[in-house]
């Protein structure tokens, strides 16, 4: 089969594109015959080498880290789908490779495909959807009637979760350029700071819950939005201690993260707040719930771009200018 896949890191011109071996069906797993796949940030830092300190994967590394299909095969004790069936899926951390013609993954993280999507755009949803909905309900414990701040709202993750929080009752705010506001407005957005030439500290207040999708750069002036003791929940930087030791990752590793995390903590403290960071875990029966929302007309995708299985390596160049509106897609079939 054809797939994208890096021999070492380095840039987006070490991704390649070519035959690699059929990926084999274990008991309990689905083979995806692969309609379309989203870029990630996560996909093209792993071609950086930016998660090395993590883990250290076998060469060649497949890419693509999502996606959506039809199910070619099935494992033994697969009861909830069969062969042809149109699904999404999210896969494990450490077996990606999604950027190919097919991929091999465990039933459990497979959701039927939103009915009223295309393939293309059930790809985009399953990374940034799972972020959303674990970052914003069970690291923030966002309610109906929160005021929820999401930083850069025209990106892939803030597009999602725009829709998501209304869809769950919340008040949201967001941050991002004039030249956005219709997209905005039209996801559901209450209030738009234009950060070209508003503080957010000055037009916020009162926030239950932070969103950050930029870094620590944000984080000062998030933090003056929130009311006492409310969370600011970060999708970037160097993960809490638990998630690190799910990679069984080295002494020194973990030394740093418990230190960075202590400090995030400390800084938050001083301002009556909480800080929290997620990293998105793999899960089909939460994509199934999102999958109702779709169909329910609450949520719905927005695509930036899309290429075909040959042009990864463009793809990663749009993804990393940051200034994609939404979600970039690969065509695999």
């Amino acid at each position: 089969m054809r797939a994208a896949y890096i021999s070492g890191y380095g840039g987006a011109g070490q991704v390649e594109v070519g035959e690699q071996p059929l990926p084999h069906v274990s008991s309990g797993d689905v083979r995806i015959a692969m309609k379309a796949a989203s870029v990630n940030p996560i996909d093209w830092k792993t071609v950086k080498g930016d998660l090395k300190a993590l883990f250290k994967p076998p060469f060649p590394l497949m890419l693509g880290s999502d996606g959506a299909g039809v199910v070619e095969s099935v494992g033994v004790g697969v009861s909830e789908f069969q062969v042809g069936d149109e699904v999404y899926f999210r896969c494990h951390k450490l077996n990606t490779g999604t950027f190919a013609e097919y991929f091999t993954l465990p039933a459990e993280l497979v959701a039927l495909k939103p009915q009223n999507m295309t393939f293309e755009q059930a790809a985009s949803i399953p990374l940034v959807g799972l972020t959303v909905m674990q970052a914003l309900s069970e690291k923030g414990g966002m309610q109906a009637g929160a005021k929820v701040l999401i930083h850069a709202g025209a990106g892939g993750v803030g597009t999602f979760a725009i829709q998501y929080a209304k869809a769950c009752g919340a008040y949201v705010a967001t941050t991002a350029s004039k030249k956005r506001n219709d997209l905005l407005h039209e996801l559901g957005a209450d209030e738009i700071i234009d950060y070209h030439s508003q503080n957010i500290e000055d037009k916020l207040a009162d926030y239950d819950i932070v969103l950050d999708t930029l870094g620590e750069s944000v984080h000062a002036a998030s933090y003056k939005t929130l009311k006492k003791g409310g969370v600011l929940v970060t999708v970037l930087g160097i993960p809490d201690n638990d998630t690190i030791a799910e990679y069984n990752a080295n002494f020194v590793v973990k030394l740093v993260a418990r230190l960075h995390n202590r400090k995030m903590q400390k800084r938050a403290a001083k301002y009556g707040a909480v800080y929290k960071h997620h990293l998105m875990y793999a899960s089909g029966a939460q994509l199934t719930e999102i999958a109702t929302l779709i169909e329910a007309g609450k949520i719905k995708a927005v695509i930036d771009s899309t290429y075909p299985l040959d042009q990864v390596q463009s793809a990663f160049e749009r993804s990393m200018t940051g200034r994609a509106q939404g979600k970039i897609i690969i065509r695999t079939a």
